[in-house]
């Protein structure tokens, strides 16, 4: 799979992680008593559609046809657990501090934004907490829940998701702003604000002005005070606004009357994540924005440098919609391995996130599965995380592969090349990623 231009992919990242629209999602049922305990992992709710009236008539990109569900009949693919299913309890994660090591467990984390967790039944949050060492989701929908998500699992961390540098038009917060702070919104050369084509209510924020970069700081901090998070996502983070195919205009500095560079604007983003960092008073913060492949180092390894805790690779390993037998090239695995050793050394967790939003057979999804959990396990380090989304409507918290539960124990060493088999080591197996037939295996001796 050929990778396209930074901000080509930054564009698509950034599109189809901004989902979250003017208007709260509604709680299907209400939060139950501490005592109430739901044994197992649920069947996946029929026809829940995780971007359910997030998304509407965006076609295309975000909505592929004839998507192919959650549980395809035949072959070996998603086996949605039963109601009498054993959950194996994730852990290795301090609520206020970076997750600890994942050593024995693979390390699941979930995009819990979309329309899945409103319509989420009491046995479908549980098998959220259980399955998962980190959730990240809406205030509106995640607070009533999240003293019954520690309950189940003490060591979950629970994340509040946030728009990052954009405000959503029609809120107070955004029509007084605009008249008492109008420098706080980015313009282009005309003086315009920018908005986004696909969520045209969302407006680019300057995160090169101190003034706006402290509110919003100020703002993220409350609410996960006020709702009890373990911290905050700050999603569509670098430079995916320079890019007129994202956004309506180019966004000038202030300062100099140019548009901003790339590296001007990575330097601005670093700063924003560093005051909500600083504001978080030790809570955790994440940040969705990092390119998988070979543009991480030369575009978004800025990012990583800054005082979060995590990054979030959306489109790990291939484009949610690209052809389902169209696996990364040798160079684009080599980089994206790269990228997750470059997140360690930077002392930050990983979160890898692998989309298939095509219609594929339960053979096809089955296979990309064991790809990208091998190329995850390949280059996971002491606290990197994975997410697998088999469709576009998939609820990603409580879809349980059977290997998503294996036991690896502490990896042995770095991986090793022979040929075109790539292969790790660890204490109870070994994982192993053919590129020449683009298979990947995972042992458990």
């Amino acid at each position: 799979m050929k990778v396209g231009s930074m901000k080509a992919a930054a564009s698509i990242a950034a599109l189809i992680g901004l989902i979250v629209i003017a208007g709260a999602v509604s709680v299907g049922s209400a939060p139950p008593s501490a005592a109430h305990n739901v044994a197992g992992v649920p069947a996946l709710p029929a026809g829940v559609a995780l971007e359910a009236g997030a998304l509407g008539g965006a076609g295309g990109l975000l909505s592929p046809a004839g998507g192919s569900g959650t549980s395809p009949a035949g072959g070996s693919g998603p086996a949605v657990a039963s109601n009498t299913a054993t959950v194996a309890t994730a852990g290795g994660v301090s609520n206020t501090a970076a997750p600890s090591a994942t050593t024995s467990a693979i390390g699941l984390w979930a995009a819990d934004w979309g329309g899945a967790a409103g319509k989420r039944s009491t046995a479908g949050w549980q098998a959220a907490a259980q399955n998962d060492s980190i959730l990240i989701g809406n205030a509106g929908v995640y607070a009533k829940w999240i003293p019954q998500l520690r309950s189940w699992n003490p060591k979950l961390m629970i994340l509040v998701y946030n728009l990052g540098p954009y405000m959503q038009s029609g809120s107070s917060d955004f029509n007084s702003m605009l008249q008492q702070d109008p420098s706080w919104f980015a313009r282009d050369a005309h003086g315009n604000l920018i908005s986004l084509h696909m969520f045209p209510g969302n407006y680019l924020m300057n995160v090169g002005n101190a003034g706006y970069r402290a509110w919003h700081a100020q703002q993220l901090a409350a609410t996960v005070a006020a709702d009890g998070f373990d911290g905050a996502m700050d999603d569509s983070m670098g430079t995916a606004a320079l890019s007129t195919n994202y956004a309506t205009g180019t966004p000038i500095d202030p300062a100099t009357g140019q548009a901003f560079t790339d590296s001007e604007y990575l330097a601005d983003s670093v700063l924003m994540l560093n005051a909500d960092k600083a504001a978080l008073n030790g809570k955790y913060l994440a940040f969705n924005g990092l390119i998988s492949g070979t543009q991480y180092e030369r575009d978004t390894e800025t990012l990583a440098t800054s005082n979060a805790n995590a990054g979030i690779s959306e489109l790990f390993l291939r484009q949610p919609t690209a052809p389902i037998n169209s696996f990364p090239s040798t160079s684009s695995l080599d980089a994206t391995l790269e990228m997750m050793s470059s997140m360690s050394a930077h002392g930050k967790a990983l979160l890898g996130w692998t989309k298939v939003w095509v219609n594929a057979t339960s053979a096809q999804l089955d296979k990309w599965e064991q790809y990208g959990l091998a190329a995850y396990l390949l280059g996971r380090g002491s606290a990197s995380y994975w997410d697998f989304m088999p469709s576009h409507s998939a609820d990603n918290t409580v879809i349980a592969y059977s290997n998503l539960r294996d036991q690896l124990g502490s990896p042995l060493a770095a991986y090793t090349t022979s040929g075109s088999t790539l292969t790790r080591k660890f204490q109870d197996g070994f994982v192993s990623l053919n590129t020449s037939t683009d298979t990947g295996t995972i042992t458990v001796t």
